[in-house]
């Protein structure tokens, strides 16, 4: 062993080199443990939790900003899937079905933009590890604590898709896609002030 370091210590410095670079923001994909997010989420819910973009004035790049906004659709699309067949109150089967229609067009809406401008990054293709999770959190709900689960977290994925869009409409780094950004942050911001009112109603919260 040159230099007196064993195997083990060699390990044990690249363990915990890994481990630091896990705070990097962005590469919640390609790693299946579960960030514990910011004060993003709604009180009363203990899943797997947003996190990433914490305010509206943070330093957010293209290179970011687009794959992250298409998982943000993709989760919304698929939990509100969900919550159309096993939500049992009206009120929030209707948030649901707003939430397909709504995302579905600002998705379709990023990919276009993509394609028709020479940004140079694809929107994602699939959820990352971390909205995976959240997915199987709402699988694995039984029928009597779904509707909270589902408006728990939308109440917390809203919070971070505001900050996101508002983000990079604040201080993004394509003059175009700031705009854009800027449209969706403002009906991200109503779905957002619509979904507190519901979780203010299923939890009797103020």
């Amino acid at each position: 062993m040159r230099g007196g370091i064993s195997a083990a210590a060699s390990a044990a410095f690249l363990l915990a080199l890994s481990l630091g670079g896990c705070d990097q923001r962005g590469d919640d994909s390609s790693t299946g443990e579960l960030a514990n997010g910011t004060a993003t989420v709604a009180k009363h819910y203990e899943g797997p939790k947003p996190e990433g973009v914490s305010s509206t004035q943070d330093a957010v790049t293209t290179t970011f900003y687009i794959p992250q906004a298409s998982i943000s659709d993709m989760y919304e699309i698929e939990a509100s899937e969900l919550a159309l067949v096993r939500a049992r109150r009206p009120e929030v089967k209707a948030f649901a079905k707003m939430m397909i229609a709504d995302h579905g067009k600002s998705s379709a809406d990023l990919k276009r933009f993509v394609a028709e401008n020479p940004v140079n990054i694809a929107p994602a293709q699939q959820l990352d590890a971390r909205r995976r999770a959240m997915i199987v959190n709402l699988e694995q709900a039984g029928d009597a604590e779904f509707d909270r689960e589902y408006v728990g977290q939308q109440s917390a994925a809203h919070d971070e898709a505001y900050n996101l869009h508002q983000s990079y409409a604040n201080r993004g780094d394509y003059p175009a896609l700031k705009e854009r950004a800027k449209a969706v942050a403002a009906i991200v911001a109503r779905h957002r002030e619509h979904v507190k009112t519901l979780d203010r109603e299923i939890t009797g919260s103020r």
